[in-house]
């Protein structure tokens, strides 16, 4: 009985982690954002809170948090495509939003490593 329990159990933890994010916003163009210093400085300054969001920034916002502390687990390839591309862009081209990001959704620099791993080579 215990064993049948305990397989109802693990088999229910792996459904939840296959529930991936929606992937409404998953054609957006991240390089094109990362390229244009106005488009990447107003979405770090959505997820910032320094500005406001449009509609996909706010989308990409929400999932932050949760992606960070589960090391985008719930993310496609394409979402970690997007995110890898993202947090390069803000390194190369705007170091204190980059720092200002990670320091936000990763105060204690409790998720920063497996996270940054999770994405890489995407």
């Amino acid at each position: 009985m215990k064993i049948i329990v305990l397989l109802a159990v693990v088999g229910a933890a792996l459904a939840v982690s296959n529930d991936y994010y929606t992937t409404a916003d998953d054609d957006l163009d991240m390089k094109a954002v990362v390229s244009d210093l106005v488009k990447l400085k107003a979405m770090a300054d959505c997820f910032l809170d320094r500005g406001s969001c449009d509609d996909v920034a706010m989308s990409f916002k929400k999932i932050v948090p949760d992606s960070i502390e589960t090391m985008c687990m719930r993310c496609n390839d394409v979402q970690k495509h997007l995110v890898n591309t993202f947090i390069k862009g803000l390194l190369s081209n705007a170091p204190h939003d980059h720092d200002s990001f990670l320091k936000k959704f990763d105060p204690y620099e409790k998720y920063r490593t497996k996270f940054m791993e999770a994405i890489k080579g995407f």
